[in-house]
């Protein structure tokens, strides 16, 4: 009895080794970050109505994954004591696979598509880049502008040049100014958390408005986010109502965030909303 006591033991840990490596993998290893930025992209065409090309858009989620695996793993060489050694191999082969298959899906791209793509990665490299001074995240106001700017050219105007559509239009520019507002809302609970291990040149927003502040912030931001969408779009109103439960999580997010949240309460449920979002509305679209 002891001795299959042991062994259930023994097969027991193991799993939860290998669950927790696999979750490693998704969560902190990108594949969760990129897939809130794809489906924020996707949400972006059915607001007006456009078809999903999962080709095309499919760019998005390359392109988020190899970015952010890059600027969090790239600094420390892919390698840490604080992952099994199969972690950081996987993050190397797949960040290598996912730009090489990106650079596939990028060489056919129209004029406007690389115009967009190009500002970001040059938004995005001023973000991480610290001798840019004072324009990189070591300002903490310009961390959370660039972060929201960077996301809504990327989820709210990349997939219409991706489509080789007019996308310089009142509507687009309606839903970028929302994706704007949307993503500075996301990040309000990351300020909170980060409000204790921040230590830049200027603080986080937080730091320097507090955390009641701060999330009033949110909230305002949220206001503006869903009244410029609803502006730009013309949906039913059972797409409106899940819109609007979903900005309502948000905002209960918001409102639970605090500097002593463990990690997952951003970094998996806030970033997962639009995860749940694009569910509900694919759902909502097979009714």
């Amino acid at each position: 009895m002891s001795h299959l006591l042991k062994s259930v033991e023994k097969y027991y840990f193991c799993l939860m080794k290998w669950i927790k490596l696999l979750w490693d993998i998704y969560v902190k290893g990108s594949i969760h970050v990129a897939l809130s930025v794809f489906s924020m992209a996707a949400l972006s065409l059915i607001s007006l109505n456009k078809n999903i090309p999962e080709l095309p858009l499919s760019i998005v989620f390359f392109a988020s994954y190899v970015y952010y695996n890059l600027i969090k793993f790239a600094p420390v060489g892919f390698k840490g004591t604080n992952q099994p050694t199969i972690f950081w191999n996987w993050l190397k082969l797949s960040t290598l696979f996912s730009l090489l298959i990106l650079l596939y899906l990028v060489k056919d791209l129209s004029q406007d598509s690389w115009i967009i793509l190009a500002l970001s990665l040059f938004f995005g490299v001023l973000y991480v880049q610290k001798e840019l001074l004072p324009i990189s995240r070591e300002n903490g106001w310009i961390k959370a502008f660039l972060v929201s700017l960077v996301w809504a050219l990327i989820t709210a105007v990349l997939p219409f040049t991706l489509l080789q559509e007019a996308w310089f239009g009142l509507e687009v520019i309606l839903l970028f100014l929302s994706h704007f507002f949307l993503v500075l809302a996301l990040l309000v609970p990351f300020e909170i958390r980060d409000m204790s291990v921040d230590q830049l040149m200027l603080p986080n927003l937080a730091q320097q408005l507090g955390v009641q502040k701060i999330k009033w912030v949110g909230y305002l931001s949220l206001i503006l986010s869903i009244t410029l969408w609803m502006l730009a779009t013309e949906l039913g109103v059972y797409f409106q109502c899940a819109y609007f439960i979903f900005y309502c999580i948000t905002a209960a997010f918001i409102a639970g965030a605090r500097i002593d949240r463990p990690q997952s309460y951003t970094s998996l449920w806030v970033e997962a909303t639009p995860i749940f979002l694009l569910g509900s509305v694919w759902v909502l679209g097979l009714l």
